[in-house]
């Protein structure tokens, strides 16, 4: 697996792209994050790549990280880079 930092404010642009270009949605968490904080977890599949957002939210600080199979590389950056 691949670790990227992403800009937190194309999370929901990143949820649409992947609904758009065939990744299927394998699994999506949401809750609270130590005492003061919102985080979610997306999980999509599409063949053998796999990429996984993990988005948190602690009092007005926001992160964006994902983890992707090395396959899906290019197309994460193709969208990265628009």
């Amino acid at each position: 697996m691949q670790y990227l930092q992403m800009d937190p404010a194309k999370c929901e642009a990143l949820r649409t792209f992947m609904t758009e270009n065939g990744w299927e949605l394998k699994h999506q968490d949401v809750g609270q994050t130590e005492l003061c904080g919102y985080g979610y977890v997306i999980h999509w599949a599409k063949e053998d790549q796999k990429v996984h957002l993990h988005y948190e939210d602690r009092q007005g600080k926001e992160m964006a990280n994902l983890e992707l199979s090395p396959a899906a590389r290019s197309e994460i950056d193709t969208f990265l880079a628009a």
